[in-house]
């Protein structure tokens, strides 16, 4: 998952773009910091950060090489550089950081109790480590639309928001930040409208290509006449007899904040 650039662009990309400066906004940044960028992906957030932020130097990592190639094309700035890495092992010493961030990646991290206790090794003495991830109930229309209509289809269906270690809440962030050994923790939601032209490009986010998210990956491994059982049930949620035409979803993220000790 999360290999082309492009196709995560085109299905994923645009939401975390417009999510983004909301992000920087909730943790915050001071003139001349230092700023990591963890699971950077195609550059949403380092693009944010270097246009909202006085920060001297702004780092992005992520461990795909499609993700920080196509990065380096979008991000002409001085101040920002990308890096080949890894969130459970992140290649720099201790408090080399003013403010470590994540934007969207922590339920892709295999482990990430161990990748925010990286996060907050990098981070200096009074820096802030940050991360933000999509509400994982049905207040986030922009994905519980679509594993609503799936679960309609297919009943036994268990939807990612729904899995244990699943980090959609704001309970389940601020556990893993105490976990991690922050303090003066804060949780806040982050909420946005999600307009779209018409339905198809709507269906179109859920079912491209099976390297751009959850619910492709999903889609790609079902038969021809279920996706369409369930594209159908997904028109009939989102349109509501409606004749199809511009529309908008609400999305709906959880954000968390904590101080290194």
């Amino acid at each position: 998952m999360f290999e082309v650039a492009e196709a995560y662009e085109s299905s994923m990309g645009r939401w975390s773009r417009q999510l983004a400066p909301r992000f920087v906004e909730f943790a915050g940044a001071r003139d001349g910091e230092t700023i990591l960028d963890v699971g950077c992906g195609t550059g949403s957030l380092t693009r944010a950060l270097a246009s909202a932020t006085k920060a001297v130097k702004i780092v992005g990592i992520d461990p795909s090489k499609g993700f920080i190639d196509y990065a380096r094309t979008q991000v002409r700035d001085p101040r920002v550089s990308f890096d080949l890495g890894d969130a459970q092992a992140l290649p720099y010493p201790d408090g080399s950081f003013d403010r470590t961030l994540a934007l969207l990646i922590v339920n892709f991290i295999p482990d990430a109790t161990k990748a925010a206790r990286e996060m907050h090794r990098v981070t200096k003495k009074g820096g802030i480590v940050a991360t933000t991830f999509w509400d994982g109930g049905g207040a986030n229309k922009l994905n519980s639309c679509f594993w609503d209509a799936a679960v309609a289809v297919d009943p036994t269906l268990k939807p990612p928001g729904q899995r244990a270690g699943f980090y959609g809440s704001a309970e389940g962030l601020r556990e893993l930040w105490q976990g991690a050994g922050l303090i003066q923790i804060e949780v806040g939601s982050l909420t946005m409208p999600c307009r779209f032209n018409c339905f198809d490009e709507l269906w179109q986010r859920y079912i491209g290509d099976p390297g751009s998210g959850p619910s492709s990956s999903y889609a790609a491994k079902l038969t021809e006449d279920h996706r369409e059982a369930i594209r159908q049930k997904l028109r009939e949620l989102v349109l509501q007899r409606a004749a199809d035409g511009p529309f908008s979803l609400q999305a709906k993220a959880w954000a968390v904040k904590g101080v290194v000790p």
